[in-house]
């Protein structure tokens, strides 16, 4: 499976809900659901990174507007 890179955690999610709507159909084979297990796992771990990230971004920017 080749990586696919994702431009927002918007969009990201919106596809971790297809993948889970797919699966929810029970009309998928078992190689096509370990492939988008696969994918599910790289686009929670994008959305965790983007997550941490805008955390980070709130906690230094609430630290400097407390400091002025």
């Amino acid at each position: 499976m080749k990586d696919i890179e994702y431009k927002s955690y918007e969009e990201a999610k919106k596809r971790l809900e297809e993948i889970s709507e797919i699966l929810r159909g029970n009309n998928v084979t078992l190689d096509k659901s370990l492939e988008l297990y696969e994918e599910s796992a790289k686009l929670i771990a994008f959305c965790f990174d983007k997550l941490q990230k805008a955390q980070l971004k709130f906690t230094e920017l609430n630290a400097s507007v407390s400091e002025e």
